[in-house]
């Protein structure tokens, strides 16, 4: 360095010796780091969570398109948004003169490897990194057109934005006083800035450099700094051409950075044609069939020189006595002008083996690369012999994203055999070197493997993206897309893609599965999620069965769900819903309803304060008609056993008092999300309105109806009710397949309800209705005795709530089992109904009854009442009723 020998502004000394090349262990490496750790926890705010989570999910929907376009597309996109999401969240400071962030954080250090990956995989731009190239740029943006930046513009764009180990002191060298080239990094800077594409920034250093104060007159043999005179006139000269020719770059004009492309060949000729041009001005000859003399004393930059310092002999000492341009200027600018060529001057200003790496594969010109065990320095004379560009077909300019990933694993390579400095050695003690070299070296599955101890959220993320974009080696395939294109789960199996096919894993590979589920239970161990401004609020278990949806073993998805979701304790309503319509969007409808039939269990089975509106709409929701059935049997059945609607209007919870609402909003509303178990619960819930509607009607004291008109009314929904529980024994014989909206447990009581409407002065029940009677009194008589005995043993206890017998003092003929007769598989008890008693008995006291009929009957009865007793009473009071019709007592008889 330094010296007389060489110009200020080299970094290095381009000295290096070749040693043989090994095989990379980085990856073994990584694999060893994810062992002796856990995964990580999950980092950053929750609005990383939240947002990583939005894309994802609208990412999945990618997999189901047709087109291979349209997907990479969404996928791209789905990248870039992460991308510039975790940048936004992660610290992008770099560590001060190393590699890797100043940040110990685990969502800055997997941001840190997982931004490169995605770079190299789904280029995009980051706002806060994005190369400015000029002002002239705008002159034609169409030319670079919508699609995704190239390789080289991504990769400056990531090294802008995370590798800066010496800050940014643009600022500070620019304000220089007296001029900024006379700051002792002048050239440093603009070195580095060429590389890292900031051309507006070198042309703004060189045109305000201010040559006359320079520093690197002193290395010239000045006595002071700057220049004058000719000398300076020439110095400004070669420097202003440098910058007309940067100024014509592609990247200018158009912003285009695909370095390997037409153009950029056109601009690198011109950039030939500069540097011979300044080699001549500087010799001070005009003549064009002469090669640079200076140039081609270039020495090897890894070759170890045994013959003193560069330029030491006689000739060379000679040249630099007669140039022209002051040798320090020279030699500087003919460096800029190799690294636009993307000759090995690019090492000279890269500071480490990461902007070696980036630097050699960014300003690359596409031709084939450097063979194993040929230094960089015969790169020239190899690509020379290969022919001019452009011959034949180039794997670059078929496939883009391979080649230069390819080129950048070969540089890394190289820099790292064949540089002996230790900057230009990863550090293996440091987990996110390790992670860099992987995915440089296109071992991405190991490199996901690191991620793992960082964060998971971005783990999760990079498997997914990499799964559908195919660049990641998986462990078992995904079936889910092939099922959304209509193939079955049993076609998958036979496909090899299906859950039962079982997949050998590797080392190499990533079970992204597992990967998943790992995630999904740490999203299900958090409570709740809630965004910086408060208006995105998502539970744990919601964000982890949205995960848990994109597993590729969907029957492994399925049940990993359900283990999930019966986690989940439901304490109102409304949490219910937001589960069932979180199933009901991703079509897992059997979880639905489970969930919706556990929910109805706890409602229905809180004895304190039951809300059997709320349970009856949700074991619709879970089509659990059995239970369904029951449950309205139990709320008839209580109805009788006190002679009453029960529960009472004012106890009655809102969703019960929706349903039986003239207007049903419940139902409606219902409809809209089922119509199969709006339907159900409509049919199996008349039965259960229409008794309260008899028992209302009953206690009616408004005195809106008139007496006479509100019993006539009462008797038509009485008669309705017991036409519709006597479906099952017409001709006495009982026929488990009907099925009654009114139990036929009941029956016995509802005729005992019928005693005090007959025989009264004026006629209540039409003839009609009068023969309906008679006729379920002659089914009912000859109906079986296990059925007969269900009905005796409701209205027994019926009797007994009046008399204010307490549950436990009886026992039914049954044992004190309820068996409903439409459901004789036992699916209700007595134990329920009699369990009930007590709070039946609390509410005694609040009823006011339009007329009750166990008066009468406990007047006649005793303690054990018979079927025959009911029955014989209700026909004596039937045969008197029919008399007076055929008298002629009731008109219209």
């Amino acid at each position: 360095m330094g010296g007389e020998e060489s110009p200020r502004g080299f970094k290095r000394s381009r000295n290096g010796q070749i040693r043989e090349q090994v095989d990379s262990e980085m990856a073994d490496i990584a694999r060893a780091y994810a062992r002796d750790a856990e995964p990580a926890r999950i980092g950053g705010s929750d609005d990383v969570v939240l947002r990583t989570e939005e894309v994802m999910s609208l990412l999945e929907n990618a997999n189901a398109e047709q087109n291979s376009r349209a997907r990479g597309a969404a996928i791209a996109l789905a990248a870039s948004q992460v991308a510039t999401l975790w940048a936004a969240q992660a610290s992008t400071k770099t560590k001060s003169g190393d590699i890797g962030p100043a940040a110990s954080d685990g969502l800055t250090q997997a941001n840190y490897i997982a931004s490169l990956l995605l770079q190299l995989h789904s280029p995009h731009v980051s706002r806060s990194g994005a190369i400015a190239a000029g002002s002239r740029a705008l002159i034609n943006t169409s030319h670079a057109g919508s699609q995704a930046p190239t390789i080289p513009s991504a990769l400056l764009d990531w090294l802008n934005t995370y590798h800066k180990p010496l800050g940014d002191d643009f600022d500070e060298i620019h304000m220089h006083s007296p001029s900024p080239s006379a700051h002792e990094s002048f050239w440093d800077l603009v070195g580095g800035e060429l590389l890292r594409g900031q051309f507006l920034r070198v042309t703004r250093l060189l045109k305000d450099a201010g040559f006359d104060y320079a520093i690197t007159a002193l290395d010239d043999g000045s006595q002071r700094p700057g220049y004058e005179g000719k000398q300076l006139e020439n110095v400004e000269e070669v420097v202003a051409r440098f910058v007309e020719v940067l100024e014509t770059s592609p990247a200018v004009i158009y912003n285009d950075w695909d370095v390997k492309g037409a153009e950029w060949t056109v601009f690198r000729q011109r950039v030939q044609h500069a540097r011979k041009d300044l080699g001549l001005f500087a010799k001070g000859s005009d003549a064009e069939d002469d090669d640079d003399p200076l140039a081609q004393s270039q020495p090897n930059i890894f070759a170890q020189s045994t013959d003193g310092p560069s330029f030491g002999n006689m000739a060379a000492a000679s040249l630099r006595a007669r140039s022209r341009v002051p040798w320090s200027i020279f030699e500087n600018l003919k460096i800029l002008y190799g690294v636009l060529t993307g000759g090995d001057e690019i090492v000279d200003y890269a500071q480490d083996w990461l902007e070696s790496s980036i630097f050699l594969t960014v300003w690359w010109n596409g031709e084939d690369g450097l063979p194993p065990n040929v230094s960089l320095a015969d790169h020239n004379s190899l690509r020379k012999s290969h022919g001019p560009a452009g011959a034949g077909t180039r794997e670059v300019d078929v496939s883009p994203l391979t080649a230069y990933r390819r080129r950048l694993g070969d540089m890394l390579r190289s820099v790292t055999d064949q540089i002996e400095e230790a900057n230009f050695k990863p550090d293996t003690l440091d987990p996110v070197q390790v992670g860099l070299v992987c995915v440089m070296e296109g071992t991405s599955e190991a490199a996901v493997e690191l991620l793992r101890t960082f964060d998971q959220t971005i783990t999760a993320s990079i498997v997914e993206i990499g799964a559908l974009g195919g660049w990641l080696q998986l462990t078992q395939p995904s079936g889910r897309g092939l099922l959304q294109h209509g193939f079955s789960a049993e076609d998958l199996m036979v496909l090899s893609h299906g859950p039962g096919q079982q997949h050998p894993s590797s080392p190499e590979s990533v079970d992204r599965d597992e990967v998943l589920t790992t995630y999904a239970d740490a999203l299900a161990a958090r409570d709740v999620f809630e965004s910086s401004d408060g208006k995105v609020v998502r539970e744990g278990w919601e964000l982890a069965v949205s995960v848990l949806g994109r597993l590729g073993d969907i029957q492994a998805s399925q049940d990993r769900i359900a283990t999930v979701l019966a986690g989940i304790h439901f304490d109102d309503g409304a949490r219910v819903d937001k589960v069932l319509q979180l199933c009901a969007n991703m079509g897992f409808e059997r979880h639905a309803r489970d969930i919706a039939e556990r929910y109805a269990d706890d409602l229905a089975e809180d004895q304190a304060n039951p809300s059997y509106g709320s349970a009856l709409m949700y074991y619709a929701r879970a089509h659990a008609t059995e239970k369904l059935t029951s449950t309205i049997s139990l709320l008839i059945s209580l109805c009788l056993l006190q002679t009453a609607a029960v529960p009472a209007t004012h106890d009655s919870d809102e969703m019960l008092t929706s349903l039986l609402s003239g207007h049903r909003a419940a139902l409606i509303h219902l409809a809209g999300l089922d119509l199969e178990a709006a339907t159900l619960l409509s049919r199996q819930i008349s039965g259960y309105a229409t008794v309260r509607k008899f028992y209302d009607l009953r206690d009616d004291a408004s005195g809106a109806l008139k007496s006479l008109e509100r019993r006539r009314q009462a008797a038509t929904a009485l008669i309705a009710i017991i036409d519709s529980a006597s479906d099952c024994i017409r001709g006495g014989l009982f026929d488990p397949e009907v099925q009654t909206v009114v139990p036929i447990d009941g029956l016995l009581s509802l005729l005992g309800e019928a005693l005090p409407l007959l025989n009264q002065e004026k006629r209540i029940f039409t003839k009609d209705q009068i023969f309906t009677l008679l006729r379920v009194v002659e089914d009912f008589e000859t109906v079986s005795a296990r059925i007969r005995d269900g009905a005796v043993d409701l209205l027994q206890a019926s009797m007994n709530a009046y008399r204010g017998v307490l549950p436990s003092s009886h026992t039914t003929r049954s044992g004190a089992s309820y068996v409903s007769g439409s459901d004789l598989t036992g699916s209700s008890s007595w134990d329920m109904v009699l369990s009930t008693q007590n709070l039946l008995q609390s509410q005694e006291s609040e009823l006011v009854r339009g007329w009750d009929w166990r008066k009468g009957l406990d007047a006649v009865v005793g303690a054990r009442i018979e079927a025959k007793e009911v029955i014989g009473l209700l026909r004596v009071a039937l045969a008197k009723e029919v008399a007076k019709g055929w008298g002629g007592a009731f008109v219209g008889w």
